[in-house]
């Protein structure tokens, strides 16, 4: 669906058992049958919160804006669909 997700953390602050990254994710989305296009490249705010207990994760976190990609899902689901 997204064969070129990436991240990007432009910030970590830590506290303790809490780990808090901010950044960026991105990539082209790509439907079913479809190819790569430049078009098709969004890019959205995220947060992502880990907490440690012991020596272990015990809790994943992931903040982000989805509206980017659904976007670009709708537009091609209603050409290609």
């Amino acid at each position: 669906m997204v064969p070129d997700y990436w991240i990007r953390l432009d910030r970590e602050l830590t506290e303790e058992d809490i780990s808090v990254l901010i950044g960026a994710a991105g990539g082209t989305y790509v439907p079913d049958g479809g190819r790569m296009e430049p078009e098709n490249r969004w890019e959205a705010p995220a947060i992502w919160v880990a907490r440690i207990k012991g020596a272990k994760l015990s809790e994943w976190r992931v903040y982000s804006d989805n509206e980017p990609i659904r976007a670009k899902m709708r537009k091609l689901d209603r050409t290609t669909g």
